[in-house]
């Protein structure tokens, strides 16, 4: 195993003293920030335990870590020219709103520090773009059953020109309007890898169905897909039948309340009759903008940029995603959190996980 070459400094009052001074007074560590999160901090789950603040912001840059080693390692993806699988590092990320939204936050915001190679470069980070694909909103119609077997061909190709519409490469070639002009314009995603993301795996039926769109509107493109916080344990909710819930879900996650993410819902009624012709064409995927300041988003991305900080001073503990390769896992997992051996980081773990 071979160790970085130098450690970073905790902070600039940091007198070097090792191993890994830095996060919780519970780990034996001193804590150097004294900012006060409201957002991202513990609670209790779905399932009834509790998460701490500490376990929740080390689980936050664990779940991003691994979104950002597939962007820099490569994403499987089928040729649609040859149909042959392969990896590739996406071109495009595009994140489903509203509530992946705050996760594009987050992978900026960590980027400069997660996605740093062994020889202090840091890669460039893919596009990033939006969409609003809801289940709900066309479960009747291409999934009428329910069961996740998606028929976009059912879809009026006026719905699929909408899609179409938002990335074209031109944007002239909107002026005509959703006519069978688009479906020959050239777009951003011709010939690029473009990689889908939503906030949280439940059914999986959202982001297949997303996937299934993008696949018809852009039939050049090499599409891939992924979650952030997937993998949750699902409960079965007690009294009501037939009603499987996530175990646990982003603190910025309201299925009633629309602000907090920094855009609205879709509103197609009030999207037609915008002046901005991409709005206007794409009204069937674009979230819709606040007449009022979303104070709530800007506190979120607030906290996630300090985070992003605490990160950075060895203020958090840092579990990299399982899924690195072994000397890319000791590198991060020794370096970010200041420490001489494995050891000592297994030690910390387990004292993050006794944390109640």
């Amino acid at each position: 195993m071979s160790m970085p070459a130098e450690l970073p400094p905790m902070s600039p009052n940091d007198p070097g003293s090792y191993p890994g001074k830095y996060v919780l007074p519970e780990l034996g560590l001193n804590r150097t920030t004294e900012y006060s999160y409201e957002l991202l901090t513990g609670h209790r789950r779905t399932d009834g335990s509790f998460k701490t603040t500490e376990q929740l912001q080390t689980e936050y840059v664990r779940l991003t870590d691994e979104l950002i080693r597939q962007m820099t390692e490569g994403v499987p993806v089928e040729d649609p020219q040859t149909g042959e699988r392969q990896l590739e590092k996406p071109d495009f990320v595009v994140y489903l709103d509203k509530s992946a939204r705050p996760v594009s936050w987050l992978v900026k915001e960590l980027w400069p520090t997660l996605a740093q190679a062994e020889d202090g470069s840091i890669p460039k980070m893919p596009e990033t773009r939006f969409v609003n694909i809801d289940r709900e909103q066309w479960v009747n119609s291409i999934d009428p059953e329910g069961r996740g077997l998606a028929n976009v061909d059912e879809i009026n190709k006026s719905v699929i020109r909408s899609l179409r519409s938002i990335f074209l490469a031109n944007p002239k070639d909107r002026r005509n309007g959703l006519t069978e002009d688009i479906d020959t314009a050239p777009t951003q995603f011709d010939g690029k890898t473009v990689l889908i993301i939503d906030e949280v795996l439940a059914s999986g039926r959202t982001l297949r169905y997303a996937e299934d769109f993008f696949r018809r509107a852009f039939p050049e493109a090499k599409i891939a897909t992924s979650y952030w916080m997937g993998k949750v344990n699902i409960m079965q909710v007690k009294g009501a039948v037939g009603t499987i819930v996530n175990a646990d879900l982003p603190v910025w996650y309201r299925q009633n309340f629309e602000p907090g993410r920094g855009v609205g819902n879709r509103n197609e009624e009030k999207s037609f009759r915008s002046n901005n012709p991409t709005q206007r064409l794409g009204a069937w995927f674009l979230s819709t903008r606040f007449l009022e300041p979303d104070s709530l988003s800007q506190k979120l991305r607030n906290e996630i940029h300090q985070l992003g900080n605490d990160v950075r001073r060895g203020n958090v503990f840092i579990e990299p995603s399982t899924l690195r390769e072994e000397a890319d896992f000791d590198r991060l997992a020794l370096g970010l959190n200041h420490l001489r051996s494995l050891a000592e980081y297994r030690t910390l773990k387990a004292r993050l996980r006794k944390q109640k």
